[in-house]
């Protein structure tokens, strides 16, 4: 099968390679380093924290001097996962080498947020309940599509009920283009893209119905090798696991050890 979801917005690409922690090198400049060193005293704070399952911990950044903005910049770098929460204000966000440790901005805001994944991503992909089609409405070349979605609407209602989670791989399902493209219309495109690296290329897409993701992994020519949807708060392939939240919190406390 090769027809796919119609393309939203190309606001993130595809990651080309799977990002690994290097310990990053301290800035030479005296200022930056002053400025830095009780920067990452609170972000160990905030890794050790939070909880999976629980609030995510902010640290506000507005008010934060330009020699501390530019020390977080060159030690905190780029992770895996990337996002765009669509709305009003858009809002960018990246995970910074610190696997849980996320830089969020927008119009009006800027700050780290430890977390599985931001509390913003979440709110964003909020959506509610659609409806199955009257019959009579649909198109003669879509036969299976309805039924898949009879299931998906029973497991999106589950998920909301009882927290259990579900993937649908529609590589393994009989659905023609004209089936696939009447899916991807019926279930629309939410305002949550992300994009990850973390296990191949994968690029993730709220849609209109509650805790309905698109997931698609692509390998390294960026040909498609899954086209799943994904019944979930958030996929699992976005999020930050508690082990790796507080491996970044030693991580961090290390790299602060280079001050004493």
């Amino acid at each position: 099968m090769t027809a796919t979801p119609e393309a939203g917005p190309e606001y993130l690409p595809m990651p080309s390679s799977v990002a690994q922690y290097t310990p990053p090198l301290l800035p030479d400049d005296p200022a930056l380093r002053e400025a830095g060193e009780i920067w990452l005293e609170r972000i160990a704070a905030a890794l050790d924290a939070y909880t999976v399952g629980g609030p995510s911990v902010v640290l506000e950044l507005r008010d934060a001097s330009p020699d501390a903005l530019r020390f977080l910049k060159e030690v905190l770098g780029s992770g895996e996962v990337s996002a765009l929460a669509m709305g009003v204000p858009d809002v960018q966000v990246e995970e910074t080498i610190f696997t849980g440790l996320w830089r969020v901005r927008g119009e009006g805001m800027d700050y780290l947020e430890a977390a599985s994944i931001p509390q913003i991503v979440r709110d964003r992909a909020t959506a509610g309940r659609l409806e199955l089609p009257d019959p009579e409405t649909l198109p003669d070349d879509v036969v299976n599509a309805p039924h898949i979605f009879a299931e998906i609407l029973a497991r999106s209602d589950n998920f909301i009920a009882t927290g259990e989670t579900h993937t649908f791989n529609l590589d393994l399902v009989p659905m023609s283009d004209a089936d696939l493209g009447w899916l991807v219309r019926t279930l629309g495109e939410g305002p949550v893209v992300i994009v990850s690296a973390g296990y191949g290329s994968c690029r993730i897409r709220s849609t209109h119905l509650a805790a309905t993701w698109w997931v698609q992994f692509s390998n390294a020519s960026n040909a498609l090798i899954l086209n799943a949807l994904e019944v979930a708060d958030i996929p699992a392939v976005a999020c930050a696991a508690q082990d790796d939240i507080a491996d970044s919190a030693k991580r961090v406390r290390a790299l602060g050890g280079a001050y004493r």
